[in-house]
């Protein structure tokens, strides 16, 4: 599954430096991510570069954003209050809280879970890393994070990014996941069929949501065709494209 940005952000520096005062230039690779590991230095996911970042350079804005308010009809709980959206009475989508850290935990630590994602796993997930984690997803009004909730229980997770680093809000890409207990319910489609729905239904001036997907994970193509989006080319790097209008 795909998640955590992909066509809006930079590339990352191919330079590798811990200078306390240097400036750090996009996010760090997988490689370098490994690297700040082995030395035991602290990284801490930057949502407004989309990646993971040394600790000490996560921006400012990023930590300190108010939480958007949509895609939760207006309802201080983020759940769903619009009767016009089409409705799955098992699911829901809210914003993470503090409290689900433990779950939240247990459902992305699991590298099988990061395997098509943009970001290498980052190795064990602590429940403070979870934490923070939560805590990222809310800070940032560039993007809006949704836990997906089945039967009152997160399961997963989506995203919606705007294009241009939220500065163009008629284009959004839009991402996932789902924990490894919850693969082959056809939970994927549901819950991506509901975002997309919400997405368009909060944005008046939104117009076209994509995805990308890793060239290798077909059950991600067939969980978007299900969804309603259509193939609709090739990313530079071989990602495929799969989009839909509002």
């Amino acid at each position: 599954m795909s998640d955590q940005g992909g066509a809006f952000h930079r590339r990352p520096s191919d330079s590798f430096s811990i200078a306390e005062d240097q400036r750090w230039d996009g996010v760090l690779t997988s490689d370098q991510v490994a690297r700040f590991r082995e030395k035991g230095l602290p990284l801490a996911f930057d949502p407004v570069q989309i990646g993971w970042v040394p600790l000490e350079h996560l921006s400012e804005d990023a930590a300190h954003r108010p939480a958007p308010l949509s895609w939760n009809g207006g309802l201080p709980s983020g759940e769903y209050g619009d009767p016009q959206r089409p409705v799955d009475a098992a699911l829901c989508l809210r914003a993470w809280d503090l409290s689900d850290a433990a779950i939240y935990r247990a459902l992305l630590d699991d590298a099988q879970v990061w395997r098509f994602m943009h970001e290498a796993w980052p190795g064990a997930i602590t429940e403070d890393l979870a934490r923070s984690l939560i805590e990222i997803s809310n800070a940032a009004d560039h993007h809006e994070v949704r836990a997906v909730l089945h039967r009152g229980e997160p399961v997963g997770q989506v995203r919606l990014a705007f294009a241009d680093q939220g500065r163009d809000r008629t284009e959004a890409e839009i991402s996932y996941w789902l924990g490894r207990a919850h693969w082959g319910q056809g939970l994927g489609s549901r819950m991506v069929t509901m975002a997309t729905h919400a997405a368009f239904a909060d944005h008046g001036g939104l117009r076209r949501i994509l995805a990308l997907v890793h060239p290798d994970n077909a059950a991600s193509s067939r969980l978007l065709r299900g969804a309603g989006y259509a193939f609709s080319g090739y990313r530079g790097d071989g990602w495929l494209i799969y989009d839909t209008t509002g």
